[in-house]
Order: structure tokens, then sequence, then C-alpha cells
């Protein structure tokens, strides 16, 4: 018998509801932090009508379309070149979704997401994952669940992760089919800070969770959209180099302390030249094709290597990411593709990048940095090729 999902089950980790909007907000006016934050993205608002703008919102979709919406117009203006999307137009405010997307930017993967859909298609607004990991500053922890945004709960011991899992699991159908929203999540945990756009088929475990019956079918309930983000500069790209080379030195990496946060801050407020979002078909009647799997496990890799097709496939390549395919392999392949202007003009930044982080001089930190923009270009051409 089907278990009945209650609000109360998933307090700990849902997004705020309309009635908490008000207490909430209460709270946050109080924080001068907060009010000087908004007020960077509007100096012609005082502090006192920030207050005002944020005490007069009755409801969660009022604060979102408002204050969150102009918010990232405003960082749109200031840190994109050109901002488009593309890919399948019949979306419908009125259905619900579930948006899968690669994973480059903390906070703006979801927000870019959710600005089209509610700025071109008339969405409310979709309900986001965040990790439990970028929630440990109360203040930052009553902003993103009053933008909808759900904790998936990260580092717990294998039989808490289990419990917690199968709750997020809950969760998710309890937004899709109770509250009749839509749900954005990263098809992996985690950045992909390598440009390696690969889906974990432990996000698609943890849907299974909350099945009761054929796993098909309850992946196919989920009306999955895989979404290709396409940034043609990445601003994180040379702080994250110390995680990457640690990495491909088998060496454990230890984040600093307000590494997260800076991150964050970085990819909000960086330069990423054009972005596009290709929102690709919905994925069921590519699952129907898999109905004579039985195995789970190999089911749930087929179904990610649908995914990973989708986006990888659909990724805008800009002239960056031709211009270090070619000069990672020492090759002119796809000169074709950009200017030798665009060329002198990307080693310039990528030099730029590269001592701003003391490592001008390493050559492996060069290759690493080529890689995070060659990488979406051998994923696309393994298809069309």
């Amino acid at each position: 018998m089907k278990k009945k999902l209650l609000m109360e089950n998933f307090d700990d980790i849902r997004c705020y509801n309309d009635n908490e909007y008000q207490n909430v907000a209460k709270r946050l006016v109080k924080e001068e932090v907060l009010l000087h934050g908004i007020q960077k993205y509007h100096p012609e608002l005082s502090l006192d009508q920030i207050k005002d703008m944020l005490l007069s919102y009755q409801t969660i979709n009022q604060f979102q379309y408002d204050m969150v919406r102009r918010t990232l117009e405003r960082v749109v203006e200031r840190t994109v070149t050109n901002l488009t999307y593309d890919g399948f137009f019949d979306l419908n405010g009125k259905d619900r979704y579930t948006f899968v997307s690669n994973h480059r930017d903390i906070v703006l993967d979801s927000g870019l997401i959710n600005y089209q859909l509610i700025k071109e298609i008339g969405f409310t607004g979709c309900e986001i994952a965040i990790g439990s990991n970028l929630l440990k500053n109360p203040i930052v922890r009553d902003i993103v669940r009053l933008n909808k945004s759900f904790m998936v709960k990260r580092n717990l011991p294998n039989q808490e992760m289990i419990e917690a899992s199968k709750q997020l699991s809950n969760y998710i159908q309890f937004v899709l089919n109770n509250k009749k929203e839509s749900v954005w999540i990263a098809q992996r945990e985690g950045r992909a800070k390598d440009g390696n756009d690969v889906t974990n088929p432990g996000v698609l475990k943890m849907f299974c969770f909350s099945a009761n019956g054929d796993l098909l079918e309850h992946i196919k309930q989920m009306d999955i959209i895989p979404v290709a983000l396409s940034y043609e500069y990445n601003p994180c790209d040379a702080i994250m180099l110390p995680d990457l080379i640690a990495k491909a030195n088998g060496v454990p990496y230890e984040k600093k302390q307000g590494e997260d946060a800076l991150h964050m801050a970085t990819g909000i407020d960086g330069f990423k030249g054009n972005v596009n979002i290709f929102f690709c078909p919905p994925i069921n009647d590519k699952l129907s094709e898999l109905k004579e799997v039985k195995n789970r496990n190999e089911l749930l890799k087929k179904i990610a290597e649908i995914i990973d097709k989708e986006i990888q496939t659909n990724y805008h390549l800009w002239p960056n990411n031709y211009i270090a395919f070619d000069l990672l392999n020492e090759t002119n392949k796809y000169n074709g593709n950009y200017s030798e202007a665009e060329k002198q003009q990307f080693i310039s930044y990528m030099n730029k990048q590269l001592t701003s982080v003391g490592l001008q001089n390493n050559t492996q930190a060069n290759s690493i940095f080529l890689e995070m923009y060659a990488n979406p270009v051998v994923n696309k051409y393994k298809y069309l090729s």
C-alpha cells in the first residue's frame, strides 16, 4: 500500500511555505550584511526601502517573481554578454517537470533556469535541490529556503544517508504530485569542475527510493527534461585549479574555510560572457525503449546515458571550447570555429587567470585549465561523429 506523504515528514529539508514567509522576512530584515548584499544589485534603493520590499510580499511567488527575478536581471546585465535559451519550446507552465541539468555554478545554474522559466515561459518557478554543505550560514539557509530550495543532506554515515535519500526521494514526489510544482536537480553531486558533464546514476537511484512498483514507470512519471547550460567563461575556473590538481595527483583536497562562499560569490559576480540554456525534449519516449531492461543497475546506467547524450549534444560550444581543444592537443582541427584574434584573446585570458592564483608557470595547471574548456568538445563530438 502506498504510504501517504505529509508535509511534516519533510520539515527539516523542505522549502518555506507562504504562511512562513512573513516570519522569515522579519528575521532577515534585521541582517545588515544581507541588506547591503541586496543593495549592491539595487543601488537605487535605500536599506529602508529594501526592508519595506521584503516585508511587503505575502507569498513565496511574489518574493521570487519580484525581488529574486529583478536581482537576477541585474546579475545578467552586469556579468553576461548575452543570455539565450533554445530547445523545447512546448513547456507548459501549468504542467510540472523534473529538470535535470549539468552543474557548473553553485547558485546560477538553477537561478538562470528559473529566471528563464519565470520570465519567458510563465512558470511560477521550480523547487531547487541544494546541498546541506552550502547551508551552514543561517542567513543563507533562510534565503534559499524562501527561494523554493530544499536541502540535500550531505556527508552522513551510510545508514543515515540511505534514510536521507529515501526522505529526499519522497519529498521530490510530494512536490511533483501533491504540490504540482516542478523540480530542478543537478545531474551529479558537486559541480563538473573539469567540464565533463556526466550523470551520476546515484541521483537516479535516489529517485527510485520512492518507487512502489515498476522503476521505469516511476522514472517516466517524473517527466524528466534534461537541460544543457553553457557558459562561455567559468568565473571560478582559476580558483578550482588547486582542487583539480590535487585530484589529478591522487592527493586528498581539503577545502579552506569560506571556500564555498567564495565560489558562490565569484560565480555570481564574475564575468561569464555568453550563456546559453538548452531545454531538451522530455526523455519519456527514449525511456520506453528500455522496457526490456530488467536489471536495476543496468537500467539506471542506460537512463543516465540518455540524459548525458541530451546534455552533451545540446551543449552550446563557444570559440573558447574549440580553442582550448586545439591548444591542448596541439592541432588546428577546429580552427574554422574561431579567429586568430579570438585565440589570442583566450590565451591572454588563460594567462591572466593562472597568474591570479600563482600558477602561471605550472604546466599541469595549464593543461587542466584547457581540459575544463575542451571536454565539452570531446563529449559532443563523440556523438556527432
